[in-house]
């Protein structure tokens, strides 16, 4: 496969100082272009090992994978997911959970170390394992930085080095990396008595912000009235009915459902295969074999709609699917360019994809109208509507 154009860029870049951190989307190529950065840097010393790190099986499946096209399984070993490496090889693929049997094995100093998915390592369990004298580093991330804390410059940044390129959506659009998508807000008004709560809690927190002098979110009491507003909101009960009729209104050949908890996912699930949609959930409360057997019908088109809560934010290619559904306005900027990154691969008969948010509260409009102006702003279609009372 040739380098597309933004690799081609980036690549000088790393091969520089052989260090620093590739921000590519979901869909835009970041294992592909890994994979040209490690076999330029063992052609230049075979004598040199590579530890790839993980946040899920499901990635440590598609590397594995990806790998057996340019390496023999003599050269590869694997750690996690029920596998223990007994022998350290070539190239060593590890989840961050099963990295500390092994990371007394690797010889930092000889070792080109790659993270994808790199803004989970961010705490300091995971990055004290990751902290030696690699001889190269290269992260991966749609979102290497964090939401919530100051752990990508602490942590992240300290192990893995600077940002050395960006690609978001826009450019990925623009060259064709991914379909042509279209945005539309939806607004599920709550109901009025979730609307008295809502507005308490709204003064309750001003409250404790002028007390504090500011929005500290190190203080308990403030961080757990946001909370408590943030779960409120994401609850709301017109949701999922709404939900069920943006889904009925809009036409897509399949859909992937993004809730805020099991029990959502299980009421919305039940309700949309009411309405004649052939529909599964995806999450931890089913067994394996029924949960990979559900995610196998609808990659096989068994199904037209898939349920989850956060199992497929990362690690899943789901290039089938053409409509996405958040129906919880996540806060998390990370979490919605992961969610987002489920439709936007292209296949042969995807023309376009769709990607619907349900939002219910002026919190959510605010951060979601600054996204729908940048988008606007590079031509990508933005629809807003709100639900007949």
């Amino acid at each position: 496969m040739k380098l597309r154009q933004w690799q081609e860029k980036a690549f000088p870049l790393w091969w520089a100082k052989k260090k620093g951190i590739v921000k590519v989307v979901t869909g835009g190529g970041k294992t592909f272009f890994a994979i040209h950065c490690l076999k330029k840097y063992l052609e230049e010393d075979p004598s040199k090992s590579i530890l790839i790190v993980v946040p899920s099986i499901a990635l440590l499946d598609q590397w594995y994978e990806s790998l057996s096209q340019e390496f023999s399984n003599k050269e590869i070993s694997l750690n996690g997911g029920g596998e223990q490496a007994l022998k350290i090889r070539k190239l060593c693929i590890t989840t961050i959970d099963s990295l500390k049997n092994i990371i007394a094995d690797i010889d930092a100093k000889e070792a080109l170390l790659i993270v994808d998915e790199c803004h989970k390592i961010g705490t300091e369990k995971r990055g004290d394992m990751l902290t030696n004298n690699w001889h190269a580093t290269l992260g991966l991330s749609a979102t290497p930085e964090r939401d919530y804390d100051d752990n990508f410059y602490i942590i992240i940044k300290k192990i893995l080095g600077d940002i050395i390129f960006d690609y978001d959506y826009i450019d990925a659009r623009e060259d064709e990396v991914i379909v042509n998508f279209k945005l539309l807000y939806g607004y599920a008004a709550l109901l009025p008595e979730e609307e008295d709560k809502y507005k308490k809690f709204t003064k309750s927190i001003q409250r404790r912000a002028a007390t504090i002098g500011g929005n500290n979110m190190d203080d308990y009491p403030l961080k757990m009235l946001i909370f408590n507003r943030a779960r409120l909101i994401k609850n709301s009960k017109n949701r999922i009915p709404y939900g069920v009729e943006l889904i009925q209104k809009y036409k897509r050949d399949s859909w992937i459902v993004f809730t805020e908890n099991k029990k959502q996912a299980k009421e919305f699930n039940t309700i949309i295969n009411k309405k004649g949609f052939k529909s599964g959930i995806y999450n931890t409360d089913l067994k394996d074999d029924e949960r990979q057997e559900n995610l196998d019908s609808f990659k096989a088109g068994k199904l037209n709609v898939l349920v989850s809560c956060t199992a497929l934010d990362e690690g899943f290619d789901m290039p089938e699917a053409d409509g996405a559904m958040i129906l919880s306005a996540s806060s998390s900027k990370r979490q919605r360019i992961q969610r987002m990154g489920r439709v936007l691969r292209i296949t042969a008969n995807k023309e376009n994809a769709l990607i619907v948010t349900v939002y219910s509260s002026k919190t959510e409009y605010e951060k979601l109208r600054e996204e729908s102006n940048r988008y606007q702003l590079e031509g990508v279609p933005v629809k807003w509507q709100q639900m007949s009372l």
